[in-house]
C-alpha cells in the first residue's frame, strides 16, 4: 500500500502546481520564472519514481494505479520543460516598422468569407497575430481584448486576430471564448511571412483536437510547425503603423496598461 500513498503524493503535487501555475495564466499573471511550478513538477517526479521503484519490488493489484499516478508528474515535467525552453520567440525579421503603411493581404474569415486590407481603409485596427487557437497564453490575451473592449471602442479601434489555424479551428475558437473580434484563417502563413512574423520551426498543436483544462485550452497532439510569433500592430485610420509589440516569451504578453498607454499615445489627440 505504500506505494500507492507515494504514487498519490506525487500525483497531488503536481497537479496543485499545475493548478497554481494555470490559475495565474489565466488570471494573466503569468510568472516570468513559474518557480513553484517547478518545486512541485521536481517533487513529484521524485516521489512518483520512488513509487515506482517500491512497486517494483514486490507487484501487487494496484501496480498499474501506482504507475498511471507515478507516471503523470514524469511526462508533465517533460512536456513542460520542453515548451518553457522553447517559449523565446526567434526576433529581428519582422518587415515593418512604426511609420509603415500596413501591407497589403488577403486571408479566410471564420465564417469562410474572403477578407482583404482594404476593408481597413478608413478604421483604427489592432492587428493581432497569434499561434493558434490551441495556444493558452493567446486565448488569455484575445479573451482580454475582449473584456477591453469598450476602451477600444472609446478609441475607435477594431481588432483584428489572425493565426495559421484552419478555418474550422478559427470558428471553434470564436465560439469557445465567445469572441467578438474578426478572426482571419491564413493556414499557408501567406500573411505572417509577408510581415516578417513566422515563428519558423516552433512546438504547438492545432485547434480542432485541443482541449479544455483550468478553463484554458490545450493541444493533445504536439508537433514542430511554422506559426505567428505573437505580434500586435496598432494601425491608424490613414493606414500607418502607430505601434508595434511582438512578444520575446511567448507566455508573456503586452498587460491592460500598456495597450492603454499605446492607444492614448496613437489616439489621444
Amino acid at each position: 500500500m505504500i506505494d500507492i500513498y507515494i504514487s498519490l503524493v506525487a500525483a497531488l503535487s503536481t497537479i496543485a502546481g499545475a493548478f497554481s501555475y494555470f490559475s495565474k495564466v489565466k488570471n494573466r499573471q503569468t510568472p516570468k520564472m513559474p518557480l513553484l511550478f517547478i518545486m512541485s513538477l521536481i517533487v513529484g517526479s521524485v516521489f512518483g519514481v520512488a513509487a515506482l521503484y517500491v512497486t517494483a519490488q514486490s507487484p501487487s493489484w494496484s501496480t498499474i494505479v501506482v504507475i498511471l499516478l507515478a507516471t503523470m508528474p514524469v511526462m508533465m515535467s517533460a512536456v513542460f520543460y520542453k515548451t518553457f525552453k522553447e517559449s523565446k520567440s526567434p526576433l529581428g525579421d519582422i518587415q515593418v516598422q512604426v511609420g509603415d503603411k500596413v501591407l497589403p493581404f488577403a486571408a479566410t474569415r471564420a465564417n469562410g468569407s474572403e477578407f482583404t486590407h482594404e476593408e481597413l481603409k478608413g478604421q483604427r485596427i489592432l492587428l493581432k497575430f497569434f499561434r493558434g487557437s490551441w495556444c493558452p497564453y493567446c486565448s488569455m490575451e484575445l479573451k482580454m481584448f475582449e473584456e477591453m473592449k469598450p476602451i477600444f471602442d472609446r478609441f475607435n479601434v477594431k481588432i483584428v486576430a489572425l493565426s495559421n489555424d484552419e478555418v474550422a479551428a478559427a470558428q471553434k475558437h470564436q465560439q469557445r471564448d465567445h469572441l467578438t473580434h474578426e478572426m482571419l484563417s491564413d493556414p499557408d502563413l501567406k500573411v505572417i511571412k509577408k510581415y516578417g512574423v513566422e515563428h519558423h520551426k516552433a512546438l504547438g498543436g492545432d485547434g480542432v483536437s485541443s482541449m479544455t483544462l483550468f478553463g484554458l485550452p490545450f493541444p493533445t497532439k504536439m508537433k514542430y510547425k511554422p506559426m505567428a510569433i505573437p505580434t500586435s500592430i496598432l494601425i491608424d485610420e490613414y493606414g500607418v503603423i502607430q505601434w508595434i509589440d511582438q512578444a520575446e516569451d511567448v507566455r508573456l504578453r503586452a498587460s491592460e496598461e500598456k495597450l492603454l498607454a499605446a492607444l492614448n499615445a496613437s489616439f489621444a489627440n
